[in-house]
């Protein structure tokens, strides 16, 4: 019986990269259009959040693949709920099954 390796990678259907592409692009513009609104640097955020300012730079660039954990740092960095930072995401493409 092969053992099932946990916690390696594994490369992404090209469909999904450009959607997991799509929405880190738009909770990256999200992101900078809430500190440019607050007039916040990215290295005001950064410490608001506690995160690197080099990180939050790479999320606002849509080049970060973000945990759950610094979504909620970036929220609370920006005094906003997790739900008011995500809310105008694009909305996920419904999957067709085969009664469809």
């Amino acid at each position: 019986m092969d053992r099932v390796v946990v916690n390696k990678p594994q490369p992404l259907e090209a469909r999904f990269a450009q959607e997991r592409d799509r929405v880190q692009a738009a909770f990256g513009k999200r992101v900078r259009e809430f500190r440019t609104e607050q007039q916040l640097t990215l290295e005001m955020l950064a410490e608001k959040a506690d995160l690197h300012e080099n990180y939050v730079g790479a999320v606002e660039r849509g080049e970060r693949n973000l945990s759950l954990y610094n979504v909620w740092r970036l929220a609370g960095g920006l005094g906003l709920s997790v739900a008011e930072l995500v809310q105008d995401l694009p909305a996920r493409k419904a999957k067709r099954t085969a009664a469809s």
